[in-house]
C-alpha cells in the first residue's frame, strides 16, 4: 500500500517540508520515504504574471492489512493458534484507514470535550473546531495541556498538513485567533497549537540551520542573511547562536521582511584591489599614422 503526500510551495526545499509535515501527519510517525519532484518553482514574468509554484511528492510503501480468514467449520484449538509477530501487528496498525498521530502527548493532557465551556480554554477549542471543519479536517481529535494562565492545544487525525502550511504560516494565523477567542471576556490566555510534534520539529531544523550558516560565517569571516521569519522563529535562531563562539546575529527589516543577519566577531579584513599606476601612451611623432611599416 501506498501513503502519499503532496506538498507545494515557493522553493522545492519548502515543497518539500510542506509534504513531508502531512505525511507524517498520515502516519504518525518518522519513516523512511522517496521523494517525487513533480515540477519546479517558475518566476512570475515582470514580478505580475504567470509563475507556479515547486510541487514535490513525497511516499513510502507499507503493508496491506491482513486479509481476514473465512471461519473453519471444523473447531481449533485455542493452543494451536499463534499470534502474529509484534512487528507485524504493528505495521497492521498503521496501514489502518484512520491512524492515530502518535504525538507525544503529556501524562496531564485531558480530552477537550471535558472542558468547562466557559473556560477561556473551552472557547478557543470551540473556535478551532469551526476552522478545521472550513478546511475539511474531520475526526480531528483535540487535547488539552492546561498551564498557568494559558494551555496547550494537541491536534491528531488525517489531513492535517493543510493547517500547517508554509513554514507553519496557517498554525501561527490558527493560533493566534484561538487566542483571540480565548481572550474575549478574560484577560491574556496564552493559547498554543501543536500538529504532529511540528513546533519540536521545526526548531531542531532551525537550530541545524543556525549551526550550518555559522560554521560557514566562520569559515569565510562574511556575514549571512537568512531568509524572513517570524518572531518565534527568529527567538530560537538568537537563542542556538548564542551557544556558538565568535559569531553573533541580530534581526534587520520591517515587518514580513524582517531577517536574522549572523556575523562573525572578527570579520575578514577587505582586499584592496591593486591597481598599478601606469603612464598613458604617447604618440610618437617619429611615428607614422599607421604604425611602423616595414
Amino acid at each position: 500500500m501506498i501513503k502519499e503526500a503532496i506538498g507545494t510551495a515557493e522553493t522545492v526545499e519548502e515543497a518539500l517540508e510542506a509534504a513531508k509535515t502531512e505525511l507524517f501527519a498520515l502516519l504518525g510517525e518518522d519513516i523512511d520515504f522517496d521523494i517525487d519532484v513533480i515540477s519546479q518553482p517558475k518566476k512570475k514574468v515582470l514580478g505580475m504574471f504567470g509563475g507556479s509554484p515547486a510541487k514535490v511528492r513525497v511516499y513510502t510503501e507499507i503493508a496491506d492489512p491482513a486479509p481476514k480468514k473465512a471461519k473453519s467449520k471444523a473447531p481449533k484449538k485455542a493452543k494451536e493458534s499463534t499470534p502474529a509477530p509484534k512487528a507485524e501487528r504493528k505495521i497492521e496498525k498503521k496501514s489502518e484507514k484512520t491512524v492515530k498521530e502518535e504525538t507525544k502527548e503529556p501524562q496531564n493532557a485531558v480530552d477537550s470535550d471535558t472542558l468547562d465551556k466557559d473556560t477561556p480554554a473551552a472557547k478557543a477549542v470551540a473556535y478551532l473546531k469551526t476552522i478545521l471543519t472550513a478546511l475539511g479536517c474531520i475526526d480531528i481529535k483535540i487535547k488539552v495541556v492546561l498551564r498557568d494562565n494559558g494551555a496547550l492545544l494537541i491536534l491528531t487525525g488525517e489531513g492535517l498538513g493543510a493547517c500547517i502550511g508554509r513554514r507553519g504560516e496557517t498554525l501561527d494565523a490558527i493560533q493566534y485567533l484561538s487566542s483571540l477567542a480565548a481572550n474575549s471576556a478574560s484577560d491574556y490566555y496564552k493559547i498554543s497549537i501543536d500538529i504532529g510534534n511540528y513546533r519540536e520539529r521545526r526548531e531542531k531544523t532551525l537550530i541545524s540551520l543556525a549551526n550550518k550558516i555559522s560554521s560557514q560565517v566562520l569559515r569565510n569571516g562574511r556575514s549571512r542573511s537568512l531568509e524572513p521569519m517570524n518572531p518565534y522563529e527568529r527567538r530560537i535562531i538568537h537563542t542556538a547562536i548564542q551557544e556558538i563562539d565568535g559569531v553573533s546575529s541580530h534581526s534587520v527589516g520591517e515587518g514580513d521582511r524582517r531577517h536574522i543577519v549572523i556575523t562573525p566577531d572578527n570579520p575578514a579584513p577587505k582586499t584592496a584591489e591593486k591597481t598599478e599606476a601606469r603612464e598613458p601612451k604617447k604618440d610618437s611623432a617619429a611615428l607614422p599614422l599607421y604604425g611602423k611599416i616595414k
